[in-house]
């Protein structure tokens, strides 16, 4: 992560700008982590509230996932879900839940699937939708109302779902928690700080580690022998995450799908400037300070520290593996059905699902963690 930052005569170019301007001016350096958070989720112009009539999944918006390639990827989990509920002897309801469900396009694909293809479950299903913006849910509301209207009910957070059956799915969800940044300087770890220099411009300074942040102190100990300026970043709300969930679910799955490594990949000494990374119009960069609530700031998940903070958190591993692995293993008999009896829609949803496991596209990028209560 070099210190950088963005050009003079785009520095009043967001509504943020000014305001965090402002904030640094007033109570000094501000830490990478409440940057991120302010860039994404003011709740004015943060980047997840003030969608306005952008469009920022798909071919004509910023990034694309996997559930914009088309509906196979939510047949597939649909498919996993059936299973998994007939595994439990068919329970008389079943909540799936889905936190950060975007327009709700994901419910929508999964809903329909079960309708169409296991009405038995799909008579059982609740889909519960957690988004922190009034926007979103709207469009939640809006996607789902036509075909779905008594299957699914919205909410604000996490939290407010207690103790159910079912299955939570995140998708590309925790790349979007805000971090901290980290860098080796001197022979110790800093964290990196959002300043100004002369011309009012954001720049990261590093800063001794914060003494109050004893995760985050604790985790730099582990860190060994990396090289002079070094930056990586901690993800310090994946156990808070891993505990709301485990309140959610008395029983059930928990499936966490986003960009990650394991932790000897994620930290791996040759990895110098970390995951994060930023998304417009499909350009990366790896400046996280221009144009905050324009762009898109993610960070790679720590897939093995994730893991071991859901065990912690009352959850078994079942599998971790990326999203090929995972997608061809969970899709195997519906693939052989269609293999049996191709037509049009089977050979369309084939090459979904060849762009969501070929390791050049999506296959090798993503990785999913199911784990179970």
């Amino acid at each position: 992560m070099a210190i950088s930052a963005f050009p003079e005569e785009n520095e009043a170019s967001t509504p943020l700008t000014r305001e965090l301007q402002k904030a640094i001016i007033a109570n000094g350096p501000m830490p990478f982590r409440e940057f991120m958070q302010t860039a994404l989720y003011d709740p004015d112009h943060g980047y997840y509230i003030d969608i306005g009539e952008q469009q920022r999944v798909g071919k004509d918006g910023d990034f694309i996932t996997s559930v914009s390639v088309g509906k196979c990827f939510g047949l597939i989990l649909a498919h996993r879900l059936e299973r998994y509920w007939r595994e439990l002897g068919r329970p008389d309801t079943f909540q799936i839940i889905e936190p950060g469900a975007h327009d709700g396009a994901l419910s929508l694909d999964i809903l329909t699937e079960l309708r169409d293809a296991f009405p038995d479950f799909y008579q059982a299903v609740t889909y519960h939708l957690a988004e922190t913006t009034a926007q979103q849910r709207f469009a939640q509301e809006t996607k789902l109302t036509p075909d779905h209207s008594e299957k699914f009910e919205t909410h604000s957070d996490l939290s407010e779902i207690r103790e159910v059956t079912g299955a939570i799915i995140s998708n590309e969800l925790i790349d979007a928690f805000p971090v901290d940044l980290i860098q080796q300087k001197d022979g110790q770890w800093h964290t990196l700080m959002v300043d100004l220099d002369e011309k009012q411009r954001f720049k990261l300074s590093p800063a001794p580690l914060p003494e109050g942040e004893v995760e985050l102190c604790n985790f730099c100990d582990t860190l060994k022998n990396y090289p002079e300026g070094y930056t990586t970043e901690f993800q310090p709300s994946l156990r808070s995450f891993t505990d709301t969930a485990s309140e959610v679910l008395e029983q059930g799955l928990l499936i966490t799908i986003d960009y990650g490594h394991h932790t000897e990949d994620y930290y791996h000494p040759d990895r110098i400037t970390g995951t994060l990374q930023t998304f417009h119009r499909h350009q990366k960069s790896d400046n996280p300070l221009s144009y905050p609530g324009e762009i898109d700031i993610t960070a790679h998940v720590d897939f093995t520290r994730l893991q071991a903070e859901a065990e912690k958190s009352g959850f078994q591993l079942n599998s971790l593996s990326n999203q090929a692995s995972y997608l061809t293993h969970q899709a195997k008999n519906w693939l052989l059905a269609m293999e049996q009896a191709p037509n049009s829609e089977s050979v369309a949803l084939f090459r979904q699902f060849q762009t969501l496991t070929h390791p050049a596209m999506l296959g090798s990028r993503f990785m999913v963690l199911e784990m179970q209560k």
